[in-house]
């Protein structure tokens, strides 16, 4: 038997790779450690610099410059705090992020406002620092609040204190080309972020709908196997309750049969009349297996031809008279519904040869644009409907084609009586089965 086990796995293992949970590192915005691992060596570059400008012939007070190295040094420590983190795995949150641009910002400022400020050219810091801050954060409310807050703490400085903007000498141009850029550099890298992590969704989204495409796949292929094994099982089960113990009987009579030969005497004659049906239901069986392993519907053969060919093939084997009209289209049939009709006329010619003793079969097939009508005759000796229906005679025969009928939204009809003969009839629909085919 099939396990199911491996399947089940699989199922749950490709589920758990489409959740959050499981999604791949860059796709996880929460965590800025790949941004951050940029960030992180730009900032000791600039505060390596910073710290040498500062203190390399400086033009400012002992109280000042002791103020500056302060603020480098807190940055220092803050900065190798986060590399520390980055170096050990560990996720980087946002306040992480946000601390460190308000540390970076904090100090530009603050050496501006605390030197030459608006002569003083540390402005260039904001830069960068500002495109760090952009390639983080996507917003754009957020990313232009804050570098309105700096622009405006910049014209500030370079409007009120001394030596301040001198606009005999135009120098306002210069602030607002300043101020401009530091929106120029916040906008691009805003742009380039939004960009960036836009593609990241998309990356995402294709990615979890491979795994789904992956998981469906998972799942057809085990049930085809689930189906493959049910109907190997199904025909092991009847050949093994069916032409085995027809081929049992055969052997047994043969002997017998020997045995009366050598005896010269004894009902040869009857036992050797007695083995031609069970040779025959035998042979028709036989025959149905074969036909059971092959596609039953191709670009060569409908369900009219299939049909046609079952009959003709009844008819060979018991020698039984039996006509199949066919009416209507059989190309809009779909393939459950086909299957459904095949099996059902398959099961009722093989109960005509073992139990009906009849001398003419008549089948009927209805191709109606909303639904598919199979009947079947006999003029056989019949049973007792009352009996069969109440369970006493009920065999899997009958039960088979009514589950048939049945499994596809159909209904099964089943009239006889004694000397009546016996008809089989079927109506099964065709648009929930082209639903389930879709």
């Amino acid at each position: 038997m099939l396990r199911q086990a491996p399947h089940g796995i699989l199922v749950s293992n490709l589920r758990c790779a489409m959740t959050g949970d499981q999604l791949p590192g860059y796709a996880v915005f929460d965590d800025h450690v790949f941004s951050q691992r940029v960030a992180v060596v730009v900032r000791w570059f600039l505060l390596a610099t910073w710290l040498a400008l500062v203190n390399y012939r400086p033009d400012v007070d002992a109280a000042a410059l002791w103020y500056l190295n302060g603020m480098g040094v807190a940055l220092a420590l803050l900065n190798g705090y986060i590399h520390w983190r980055i170096i050990r795995d560990r996720p980087i949150s946002a306040r992480y992020v946000i601390a460190l641009s308000i540390f970076d910002l904090s100090i530009i400022t603050a050496g501006i406002g605390l030197t030459s400020r608006f002569e003083n050219t540390f402005f260039v810091f904001y830069y960068p620092a500002l495109l760090g801050i952009s390639l983080v954060f996507s917003s754009r409310t957020l990313s232009f609040t804050l570098v309105s807050l700096v622009a405006l703490a910049y014209a500030a400085t370079s409007l009120m204190l001394e030596p301040r903007v001198d606009f005999q000498l135009a120098e306002e141009r210069t602030l607002l080309v300043r101020i401009a850029t530091m929106f120029a550099v916040m906008a691009a890298g805003n742009l380039m972020t939004r960009i960036e992590r836009t593609r990241r969704l998309q990356a995402v989204q294709a990615e979890r709908e491979e795994s789904q495409k992956n998981l469906e796949l998972q799942r057809r292929a085990a049930q085809a196997q689930l189906e493959a094994q049910m109907e190997r099982d199904r025909i092991s089960r009847e050949i093994h309750d069916g032409i085995a113990q027809s081929m049992y009987a055969l052997s047994l009579n043969l002997e017998t049969c020997a045995e009366l030969a050598v005896r010269e005497h004894g009902p040869l004659k009857e036992r050797l009349e007695s083995l031609v049906p069970l040779a025959r239901s035998t042979l028709l069986e036989t025959r149905q297996y074969i036909f059971d392993l092959k596609p039953l519907l191709s670009e060569k053969s409908d369900l009219s031809t299939v049909a046609l060919s079952q009959v003709k093939e009844f008819q060979t084997v018991t020698g039984i008279p039996s006509r199949l009209e066919v009416e209507g289209d059989p190309n809009n049939v779909p393939l459950a519904v086909a299957t459904a009709v095949y099996r059902i006329l398959q099961e009722s010619l093989g109960n005509v040869l073992k139990h009906a003793g009849a001398d003419s079969v008549t089948a009927t097939l209805k191709l109606a644009q909303d639904c598919v009508t199979l009947s079947i005759h006999d003029n056989g000796r019949g049973f007792d409907f009352d009996a069969v229906n109440t369970g006493e005679r009920a065999g899997h025969g009958l039960a088979n084609m009514r589950h048939r009928a049945e499994e596809i939204g159909g209904t099964f009809l089943l009239t006889s009586g004694r000397d009546e003969g016996t008809t089989v009839m079927v109506t099964l629909p065709t648009g929930e089965a082209n639903k389930d085919d879709d």
